[in-house]
């Protein structure tokens, strides 16, 4: 099993050098809920706010922080809702096992010939 959010904002902040408190009073968070997520036995993921702050605080990508969150940034799940066609397209790619790297090249691949 790949790392979790807790262990990966742990390894941020123990590289940066921060101590816990001071981590979350600059997130604004408590330090008991963030202690609680870095030991994963918080049941309800950070929201998206909390993830960004922290992310801007341990100089972490906040998409990859999302990820192991298992949180969909609002942006990209507004554009979801947006086209009736997109969660038919994204069950299709998943039944089929296309990667979202595979899926990345192929439109790389469409707007280089328009």
């Amino acid at each position: 099993m790949g790392e979790s959010l807790g262990d990966r904002l742990k390894r941020m902040r123990s590289s940066k050098e921060l101590g816990l408190r001071a981590t979350a009073s600059a997130a604004g968070i408590s330090a008991t809920y963030l202690s609680r997520v870095e030991n994963n036995q918080e049941t309800s993921p950070p929201s998206e706010e909390k993830l960004k702050k922290l992310a801007e605080v341990l100089g972490d990508n906040f998409d990859e922080l999302m990820q192991l969150a298992g949180r969909v940034p609002m942006d990209v799940a507004n554009m979801i809702k947006a086209d009736s066609g997109m969660p038919a397209f994204l069950r299709r790619a998943r039944d089929k096992n296309v990667s979202a790297e595979e899926l990345l090249e192929m439109l790389d691949k469409i707007t280089k010939q328009e």
